[in-house]
């Protein structure tokens, strides 16, 4: 089957920063890898102010009106408050032009969105009812949507990175040696990075490298610095997504406790290079991470420096063999293809 143009309509998937413009490039990597025409349109970007995105957002709509329906299909990447409402504008667009839209909703926020008969809640539920067909990434997250919204969605999890390598290269077994482990988030409270502040404290061999920025930074700057454990402790700002890839080559185990997450991007780039992950044991990322190799699900210090003896022995390769049977871009394309045709 020939698909259409696929017309992307997401942040800057260029900014690398957050798991919906990871997913996107991802996603992209694999289009263009597989011949299927596409063009990514950036509907909003974090690296700019509110003016800035207004007049980005303006151009991706007159983009979208200008377009013709019958040669394009339309996949929208849907994101809380902000995002949520550029999304369904431009799916009412579509609707009226009498095209396709496919909507994948990324956040965890919808979850209290959707525990509250309010404001957000209508948005989400008139962005269903006008997408042609909504996605849902893990099989939690299509149970949540259609008992709430009383709308079909179908899944279509987030693909792991087309660059990705399966060399097999084994990791050097741990022993008693030191342990080189990194997280990689925005630095939120939410995402919980104290607990691994915690964790080199209560783990003399554990050194931490913690990628990424944002308003939870300087409280965990002051959290390191006044911790045991400040010379094991590294900051490295956000990075690109090449500069993230290298960082998780060289470490022997990722580790991020979130209290919430929609999907769990990060852990399966983690995965795809090779190194055991330990993660929250919340319903959408165990779903994400279930049947994986070199997975543990931990959340305090104490439960995650146990978890850590369970993965840190895992083969690269089972890792990365069970990875890409799950969520690799053969998995990724046959789906897609189905999505598109059964509509």
């Amino acid at each position: 089957m020939t698909l259409k143009k696929i017309l992307i309509l997401s942040t800057d998937p260029g900014s690398g920063k957050g798991g919906i413009a990871t997913s996107v490039a991802n996603c992209a990597a694999i289009l263009e890898k597989n011949s299927i025409p596409f063009e990514v349109i950036v509907t909003h970007t974090p690296n700019t102010g509110r003016v800035q995105n207004s007049l980005i957002f303006l151009k991706a709509a007159f983009r979208v009106i200008f377009s013709a329906p019958q040669a394009n299909v339309y996949f929208l990447h849907a994101g809380p408050k902000g995002s949520l409402i550029r999304k369904t504008i431009l799916a009412t667009i579509i609707k009226l032009k009498g095209g396709e839209a496919y909507t994948q909703y990324h956040s965890p926020a919808f979850l209290n969105y959707l525990e509250r008969d309010g404001y957000w809640r209508l948005i989400l539920l008139t962005l269903a009812k006008f997408s042609s067909k909504s996605l849902a990434l893990n099989n939690y997250w299509k149970n949540i949507f259609e008992t709430s919204l009383n709308q079909k969605f179908v899944v279509l999890p987030n693909p792991l990175p087309v660059s990705s390598s399966y060399n097999t290269i084994e990791r050097t077994p741990k022993a008693d040696g030191p342990l080189n482990a990194i997280c990689a988030a925005r630095l939120i409270e939410e995402k919980n990075i104290q607990e691994l502040i915690h964790l080199a404290e209560l783990n003399k061999k554990i050194s931490l490298k913690i990628i990424g920025g944002g308003c939870y930074e300087d409280t965990l700057r002051q959290l390191a610095k006044e911790s045991e454990a400040s010379d094991r402790i590294t900051f490295m700002g956000w990075l690109s997504n090449q500069e993230v890839k290298t960082e998780l080559s060289k470490a022997d185990i990722f580790i991020l406790p979130s209290k919430y997450d929609s999907f769990g991007m990060v852990y399966i780039e983690a995965l795809s290079e090779g190194i055991p992950v330990i993660a929250p044991s919340i319903p959408a990322v165990i779903d994400t991470l279930r049947d994986l190799k070199g997975v543990a699900f931990a959340n305090s210090a104490f439960e995650i420096n146990e978890a850590i003896n369970q993965v840190i022995n895992t083969p690269t390769h089972e890792i990365r063999n069970s990875l890409k049977e799950k969520y690799g871009e053969t998995s990724y394309i046959t789906k897609l293809r189905e999505i598109i045709k059964s509509t």
